[in-house]
């Protein structure tokens, strides 16, 4: 942690023990299974999940987290939507169900093809999806022509969903109200306050009676979360440099990720991808989730590479921008490492030396630390579960010195809220996410 103590300003670094220590989450959703350490490791803070975000999407959690009504009318409308769903599609195969787990990605396009006349031809089918991938152009006419009887099913039930959830916050004033919205746009940060409602309803008690500290705690650990992430990176890219090899055989690796996972556009065809919000667009909806044989959880497929923690610049020079994510590291430590002996020694490398820092598992890091971790270190406390890359905002290895942080730090007052006071709260659960947007990169104040 030497690094992050001598990049950070005291008081803050306190406020991120007392609030990362005390623990945080789960989800890309995803789905709450995850890793969880031994002992007091398995209470999780929410704040950490939150802190990464960008200002407004932190604005709109706090808003929607003062409506634990609401919030558990959404948990309960989306666990009623999904086994709707999946009892719908579940007589296909793997790869008619993924069909239909993409076109429901498109609302709009679902609802235009669910009204469409009955044997329109394709023409007139393509017309309406040509503002989707090619492949998913052609999945969705083949929906229309062979499935159209599941298809106006499907569509009744995202209706039936959205209806239900305008109906849930129509009461809300308007400000609330476009929060919600901003959310339900976010699956995996919404699929987070539904998850641990008991926790995010804390969370809302506390920022209800004192709004400016809870967004200034925020905003403080936001910005000491984005202090290590940056160290990390610039540790991660110096490990590379060094090993010209290990560098080639990342790039190898990428490509075949993509191929072992059906991704066939290539890593970053177009580098002013990375900084667009194109690519965090239409994720898989949170009524209906993503599909249930992912590995790894991904809301947003059409970011996938970004796994990869690289992409090609101008020139086709490779450009490394962050630690690679769970789904790749789960891959890599898996069936790839052996094909790549300099890059799996450079990993070993940057795990082993980040570990004796003892920075936090923060959005940045916590997917390929986790992997690693695994691959390294398999005995050191982990259980085995499905993984979840939002997960695990806590310390790698916290050292016998800080045994008492959680309880002596200043931020105590997120722990054990009552009614009746602000001060002493602990909330837990919630995601890791460092974009605000949907991302998998970096957000911002």
């Amino acid at each position: 942690m030497k690094v992050f103590i001598q990049l950070v300003p005291a008081k803050t670094m306190l406020l991120a023990l007392g609030l990362l220590v005390a623990g945080w989450q789960s989800t890309i959703a995803q789905n709450t299974g995850n890793e969880q350490q031994a002992g007091n490791d398995n209470d999780q803070t929410i704040v950490s999940a939150i802190a990464p975000y960008r200002d407004d999407v932190r604005r709109s959690i706090l808003l929607a987290s003062e409506q634990p009504q609401v919030l558990t009318s959404l948990a309960q409308q989306r666990s009623a939507s999904q086994q709707a769903f999946n009892n719908l599609i579940q007589s296909y195969d793997q790869k008619k169900q993924g069909w239909f787990y993409d076109l429901s990605r498109y609302p709009d396009v679902l609802h235009a093809l669910a009204t469409l006349p009955a044997g329109s031809d394709e023409s007139s089918v393509k017309n309406l999806t040509k503002t989707m991938p090619t492949d998913l152009q052609e999945s969705a006419w083949k929906i229309y022509r062979h499935h159209n009887n599941d298809l106006l099913q499907v569509d009744n039930l995202n209706q039936q969903a959205q209806q239900a959830f305008d109906n849930l916050i129509a009461p809300l004033d308007v400000t609330t109200q476009n929060a919600f919205r901003q959310l339900l746009d976010m699956p995996d940060v919404l699929t987070q306050l539904t998850d641990q409602i008991d926790k995010t309803t804390q969370l809302g008690n506390a920022y209800r009676m004192n709004p400016e500290q809870v967004t200034n705690d925020l905003t403080a650990l936001h910005d000491s979360l984005t202090v290590q992430n940056q160290q990390e990176l610039a540790d991660y890219q110096n490990e590379l440099n060094r090993d010209p090899q290990a560098k080639q055989e990342l790039q190898q690796a990428g490509q075949a990720y993509a191929q072992a996972n059906g991704y066939n556009t290539g890593i970053n065809p177009n580098p002013a991808w990375v900084n667009s919000s194109y690519y965090y667009q239409n994720p898989y909806p949170y009524w209906f989730g993503y599909p249930y044989w992912y590995s790894s959880p991904m809301w947003y497929p059409s970011a996938w590479w970004y796994g990869t923690g690289f992409y090609y610049g101008l020139g086709g020079n490779m450009v490394l921008f962050g630690l690679p994510s769970l789904g790749f590291s789960n891959w890599f430590f898996g069936p790839g490492r052996l094909a790549y002996p300099h890059l799996y020694n450079r990993f070993n490398n940057y795990y082993s030396h980040n570990m004796g820092e003892h920075h936090f598992w923060t959005s940045g890091n916590a997917g390929f630390m986790t992997a690693a971790h695994r691959a390294f270190a398999p005995t050191a406390g982990f259980i085995n579960a499905r993984a979840n890359w939002l997960t695990n905002a806590r310390q790698y290895n916290r050292p016998s010195s800080w045994a008492n942080t959680t309880r002596s730090a200043p931020t105590a007052r997120y722990q054990n809220f009552n009614a009746g006071a602000y001060h002493a709260q602990s909330w837990g659960g919630g995601g890791m996410r460092s974009f605000g947007g949907g991302g998998f990169h970096g957000g911002r104040r």
